[in-house]
């Protein structure tokens, strides 16, 4: 009976033993803590007695300090132990839109920065009779005239006033040259500039508009810059100045399609501007 006791005095002992032990050597082995949950990170700390048939709450030891991840981890296979964390993904701050002034003629009335001719050469002949200064020209200098199919609105004049080179784009850089008849007279600069062309933070190329039928929309919104990328425009209020909200560093516009009569559409996305173009004389 003394020897019965004694062996039941063991058996107690090994289950609240806690390095543990085994029944069938009676040799102590370690154990191993681990974290179970629905998400590695957020489990209650257990420890797992190897031979016991599952896991127990560890006695007399307190809790580990676990911080939950703000997403879930992958989950680990086999018997080792969960892996780190993943870092937290931290917004990052507006980027503040780059303002760019681009000289596509110098002085001596050859194409600069990148800018070239493009065929024919020249193109034809411009009606100058109302020219104006440019409105995306942050200087003197940089013409606008024409026909609105003739997209003439950011011009430099070579030297002799006769010919006008004028962009088409910041981002293919090609000019087109034309005669004008007579000479044209030096030009001011405009009161309030436009930005010619914007790139969008999510790649769209957008160009301001010159003119045209361009559809409409049921809550009055107009176009004021066509994009690459779809059917999308940078839209305003048809009795808005601009179309850019440059309240911030980081200058905002409204995108969304247009259509034919004065469809509803979904309210515009806005979006932020990467960079802004405007045009200047060298």
């Amino acid at each position: 009976m003394k020897a019965a006791g004694f062996i039941v005095s063991v058996g107690m002992l090994c289950a609240v033993s806690v390095a543990g032990c085994s029944t069938d050597s009676g040799t102590a082995q370690p154990a191993t803590t681990t974290a179970r949950g629905g998400s590695w990170g957020s489990g209650t700390p257990v420890t797992e007695l190897p031979g016991a048939g599952g896991p127990t709450i560890a006695p007399d030891q307190p809790p580990p300090v676990i911080v939950a991840p703000t997403t879930p981890g992958p989950r680990p296979t086999g018997s080792g132990a969960p892996s780190s964390a993943p870092a937290s993904t931290v917004p990052r701050p507006p980027v503040a839109t780059d303002v760019v002034s681009l000289v596509a003629v110098d002085a001596a009335g050859q194409p600069a920065n990148g800018f070239a001719l493009t065929s024919p050469t020249p193109v034809g002949t411009l009606d100058c009779s109302y020219k104006s200064p440019s409105r995306s020209a942050t200087t003197a200098g940089i013409y606008e005239c024409g026909a609105s199919a003739d997209s003439a609105n950011v011009c430099w004049a070579a030297p002799d006033r006769a010919s006008l080179l004028c962009a088409n784009d910041p981002w293919q850089r090609g000019l087109r040259l034309y005669t004008v008849n007579p000479p044209v007279a030096d030009i001011g600069k405009t009161a309030s500039p436009e930005p010619w062309a914007l790139e969008l933070a999510d790649g769209r190329h957008c160009r301001i508009r010159v003119g045209g039928a361009w559809g409409g929309r049921s809550d009055g919104l107009v176009g004021a810059y066509s994009c690459d990328g779809g059917n999308d425009v940078v839209l305003q209020p048809s009795t808005a100045r601009t179309a850019i909200d440059t309240s911030t560093s980081t200058w905002l516009v409204e995108v969304g399609p247009l259509g034919s009569g004065a469809p509803d559409f979904p309210a515009p996305a806005t979006v932020a501007v990467r960079i802004a173009y405007f045009a200047a004389a060298g």
